[in-house]
């Protein structure tokens, strides 16, 4: 159990819930449901999740963290495709519900109030495309890895070794991501409503892209060419590493996160660049030229390249904004407060954004309309 009192082992709340739970396990949820009434709110609140998805019909012989592990592992962890390894039953229809635990921690008043997304209206979730924009201006649409290759193959320049490098687009529409190989064997997952240059090949000291959106890098090492990601706000300079850099258009700030190596960060107000090491994300304010440099957990800024979200004390606004990308999504807010609730739990990225949004709704007092692609945030 953690400091924060509404939070606990949702193993535990799941075996409670089902009466499988061993007599120690029962005194533990009992002494946590005693603590205080908002731990007894969020039960109730995960009871009546329960109650929505299970249908008893499921077997009761529960391995919490074996399912939740099969529910969340993909078949290939190559990032080439996203398909979903077989799961069990009652993995889908309980315990994704259960364990994601999305934890809201406004809670007010006892009674049932749920709000769903029309059930006619269904929103898919994004899928691996993208267009490759050569300098020369034709387009070519890419709907696997493999196409990327292949692309540049095709359509490279037939003229003399000598000429000038020329810079390609890689574009990934709002409701797409995408994953390629550049000419030095780095490997870049693009995220939704990105735009990366590449050059059709690196000459020279240095290995230069130019990132506008969210991408996770894992770069091969080369001492004597080291690879510069340009960003709007500055440039991540590595010689090999995986990071993630955070850098929308729509965002007062670039975000880099350091998973494996070192990577330094020189932003177009800093005299020096600041590095790095292993675990740490540093934080460049577009609008003041301030730096952060704190330790993270970098699954959370990397979970979105394997098929999930993971939420910690994010705001509904910072939500809503990943979602409106992946799902190609306009939201609105009927209530404008409600953009700055506090939530904390895991979603499945590659589930019906219907799905996401009645995980919220059923855990909180925020309610959602649909009308077309618009998605209407209000207040219950």
């Amino acid at each position: 159990m953690t400091d924060d009192k509404r939070h606990i082992n949702w193993d535990l709340i799941v075996r409670h819930l089902m009466d499988v739970a061993t007599d120690e396990e029962r005194e533990e949820v009992e002494r946590w449901l005693a603590e205080n009434e908002g731990n007894g709110e969020y039960y109730r609140k995960a009871k009546r999740y329960f109650e929505t998805y299970y249908t008893g019909k499921e077997t009761r012989v529960v391995d919490c963290k074996g399912a939740w592990n099969e529910f969340v592992v993909y078949a290939d962890k190559s990032r080439e495709t996203h398909i979903w390894r077989a799961i069990v039953k009652y993995a889908a229809i309980l315990l994704f519900p259960l364990c994601v635990g999305f934890g809201y921690w406004f809670l007010e008043n006892d009674e049932s109030q749920t709000t769903f997304v029309s059930e006619d209206i269904s929103i898919e979730p994004g899928t691996t495309k993208a267009v490759l924009v050569f300098n020369s201006g034709q387009q070519v649409k890419l709907t696997d890895s493999i196409a990327f290759g292949q692309a540049i193959e095709k359509f490279k320049p037939s003229g003399q070794i000598d000429e000038a490098v020329e810079y390609n687009k890689i574009i990934v529409p709002r409701g797409g991501e995408y994953n390629l190989v550049l000419a030095d064997g780095t490997s870049v997952m693009i995220n939704s409503d990105s735009k990366l240059n590449v050059p059709d090949r690196f000459e020279g000291k240095e290995r230069r892209v130019r990132l506008e959106g969210e991408a996770l890098f894992h770069v091969a090492r080369d001492v004597e060419h080291p690879f510069i990601v340009e960003t709007v706000g500055g440039d991540v300079t590595v010689l090999g590493t995986v990071f993630n850099v955070n850098a929308y258009s729509d965002e007062d700030y670039v975000q880099t996160t350091l998973v494996e190596g070192s990577v330094a960060f020189q932003g177009k107000g800093m005299a020096d660049a600041k590095t790095i090491s292993p675990g740490e994300q540093i934080t460049y304010d577009l609008q003041t030229n301030g730096i952060n440099v704190e330790r993270v957990n970098t699954d959370i800024f990397t979970a979105w390249t394997e098929g999930k979200w993971i939420i910690e004390g994010m705001r509904l606004d910072e939500i809503m904004k990943q979602l409106a990308r992946w799902y190609d999504i306009t939201v609105f807010y009927q209530n404008p407060e409600a953009k700055e609730l506090v939530f904390t739990g895991d979603l499945e990225k590659y589930n019906k954004c219907n799905v996401i949004l009645d995980i919220i709704s059923l855990t909180t007092n925020v309610e959602f309309e649909l009308k077309e692609r618009v998605i209407i945030v209000k207040m219950k």
